[in-house]
């Protein structure tokens, strides 16, 4: 693992962020940044793809909302009872993959990177569920189409900071001296 010493702007860095939103973001963050005139004492920050909470609870938070709409869309009750019921299903249904389908995987792929084997399942679930209710006419439709509003600006921002790549090492090389 990498860290900067000494440089509180390295909080700012896009490559503590995994997804490219948070990239971009953490980019435009890093330009507009000024140096603390007083720099703290031994200051030590890790450059870790999975440093950020804020972006790591906020993903957490928009699978399982989005898994808790799916459910309770599915149940045959009335909204405020199927939202009841529906919570702690999601919190069943999103654990199901994980706790059955990585010990498969596993099996059937040996060693491998499993946090993204399961983040592969989870997302295309999720993408199966939401193309479901995005051609439904429940009211779940409008948590599939934001499910797929995200995934959209994501993947415009993945390109973006793509095009970004060597401005971006240059900001984090000039914030990590």
């Amino acid at each position: 693992m990498n860290a900067v010493v000494d440089h509180p702007e390295a909080r700012l860095l896009p490559s503590r962020h995994r997804f490219a939103l948070a990239r971009l973001i953490a980019y435009v963050r890093l330009l507009r940044a000024r140096p603390a005139a007083s720099r703290p004492e031994h200051l030590i920050l890790p450059i870790d793809r999975d440093q950020t909470a804020a972006e790591m609870n906020g993903i957490a938070i928009w699978i399982f909302v989005t898994t808790a709409c799916y459910v309770a869309a599915a149940l045959p009750l009335a909204l405020p009872i199927a939202v009841l019921i529906g919570i702690p299903l999601a919190a069943i249904a999103i654990h199901l993959p994980i706790v059955v389908g990585g010990p498969i995987l596993r099996l059937i792929i040996g060693d491998g990177d499993h946090v993204k084997i399961v983040s592969v399942m989870t997302m295309t679930l999720l993408l199966i569920a939401s193309s479901y209710f995005a051609m439904s006419s429940s009211w779940a439709r409008f948590t599939a189409w934001f499910f797929f509003a995200i995934l959209i600006l994501n993947s415009a921002a993945a390109v973006i900071v793509w095009l970004l790549r060597n401005p971006i090492r240059a900001a984090e090389e000039r914030c990590a001296r």
